[in-house]
């Protein structure tokens, strides 16, 4: 006799029997739509208030980027030439509506009202107790903060490594244009114009932080602190500059020399520059070196200076965001070293010197008022004074590898007559991440 048993339940047929019998009560359902209604509202509509309110007080509201997108369409898409067509129209509106989204996208993180009540006390919780910086700035040893692109300046992939620049070729966003990552055909290319105008061209690139202090940052070994950390690719680059006749004044070896034997600290610690005595000792080094490559003719400058402490956060410090007042990384106090004329009015750039200095941050650092470090008391004013004869000078914060040659070339020919160097001072980063556009042969180059 044949039986039939029906099966024993399995455990997974178990489960999916209770998940799909599973009892929830009206209220229940009631309760958690209007709960994930309302929090979902909550942000826009606090963003929008507050929005409004700063709208009031003259400040910008990140919906204004998206509010300007028609005019924006409207004005590219006439400036297209009648003939191109519908297809070439559309493109380029495309392209306006995706650069207005990234802007808009971007307005939010920086401008939302609820980011700046929120960010500030999450990031000093991240900070004190778990060590962590955010997509700007790393937390090194000692209350130390670095800037990321720095870091990655030491630890990345070299820049001349071709399959580095043409990434960064490939990954230009549409609506840009993509960057010239050659640095050596800029300068060669920039030392060729001067020569074929009787100027000497002197490199100066300066050395970011954790290529001097790079045991700020990590633990190292004793071999690994005794000289710069450089990107892979920072010696061939020298090299090659060299090779082409090009004067190079190197202020790694000599900072990091003066960190070591003096044991005293090159640069901020909370800041992305030199401390200002650094600077002064590599300014009169450069002048020596000046002196000793480039016949000059006698001309002085009567200059004296006036010590002046100045207390400030460091801008790394700004970008990571923390609440006023927090104590985690106080503000620093140097004494930076003012250039003065004789009559005792602050040193002033000179458009007939027979030196100029194109320059970026590094030099405007303690001469450049709204930077918080003091005034008159830079890289240009110290050399100067080194050299004891006026300076002419070109400077600019950002873009180093393109800015001030740009405004060298805007700024007309007749910027470089009488000039017999021109000093190019830029930050390594730049060697990595910067743009090194190529100029004409024409205007000031």
């Amino acid at each position: 006799m044949v039986t039939n048993r029906q099966s024993a339940p399995t455990r997974e047929g178990i489960a999916l029997d209770e998940v799909g019998h599973t009892d929830v009560s009206a209220n229940t359902v009631r309760f958690l739509l209007t709960f994930f209604l309302l929090a979902i509202a909550a942000v826009p509509s606090y963003e929008l208030v507050k929005g409004r309110v700063a709208a009031r007080s003259g400040s910008s509201a990140p919906w204004e980027h998206l509010t300007r997108l028609p005019e924006e369409i409207r004005a590219d898409v006439m400036s297209v030439p009648g003939d191109a067509g519908a297809w070439r129209r559309l493109l380029v509106g495309n392209r306006v509506v995706v650069q207005a989204l990234v802007t808009f996208e971007d307005a939010l993180e920086d401008e939302s009202q609820l980011g700046h009540v929120l960010r500030p006390p999450t990031q000093l919780l991240l900070s004190r107790w778990l060590g962590a910086g955010n997509e700007r700035a790393y937390v090194g040893r000692d209350r130390w903060l670095f800037y990321r692109p720095d870091v990655e300046y030491v630890t990345g992939i070299g820049f001349l490594d071709a399959r580095y620049m043409a990434r960064r070729v490939a990954l230009t966003d549409q609506w840009s244009t993509p960057p010239q990552p050659d640095p050596r055909k800029a300068i060669v290319a920039f030392k060729q114009q001067l020569d074929a105008r009787g100027i000497t061209l002197i490199v100066v690139p300066t050395p970011v932080k954790p290529v001097i202090h790079p045991e700020q940052l990590a633990r190292l070994r004793d071999a690994d602190a005794q000289t710069p950390l450089q990107n892979v690719s920072y010696a061939s680059f020298l090299d090659e500059l060299r090779r082409n006749g090009i004067l190079v004044f190197d202020p790694a070896e000599p900072l990091a020399a003066a960190a070591r034997s003096v044991q005293t600290t090159q640069y901020l610690a909370t800041d992305t520059h030199w401390r200002p005595e650094a600077m002064e000792a590599i300014a009169g080094q450069l002048a020596a070196f000046i002196h000793a490559h480039v016949s000059l003719p006698a001309r002085a400058a009567d200059h004296r200076v006036e010590p002046l402490e100045v207390r400030q956060s460091g801008d790394i410090a700004v970008m990571l965001d923390l609440p006023r007042g927090q104590t985690l990384y106080p503000p620093e106090t140097v004494t930076i070293r003012k250039v003065l004329s004789a009559d005792g009015t602050p040193w002033q750039p000179s458009r007939d010197a027979d030196v100029l200095l194109l320059g970026d941050s590094f030099s405007n650092v303690f001469s450049l008022a709204s930077m918080g470090w003091g005034e008159s008391a830079g890289f240009v004013e110290h050399v100067s004074l080194a050299l004891q004869r006026p300076v002419d000078r070109i400077v600019q914060n950002d873009q180093g590898s393109y800015a001030t040659r740009e405004l060298l070339r805007r700024s007309g020919s007749d910027r470089l007559a009488g000039k017999r160097v021109v000093i190019y001072q830029f930050a390594t980063r730049e060697l990595m991440v910067g743009d090194w556009k190529l100029f004409g042969e024409g205007g000031a180059q």
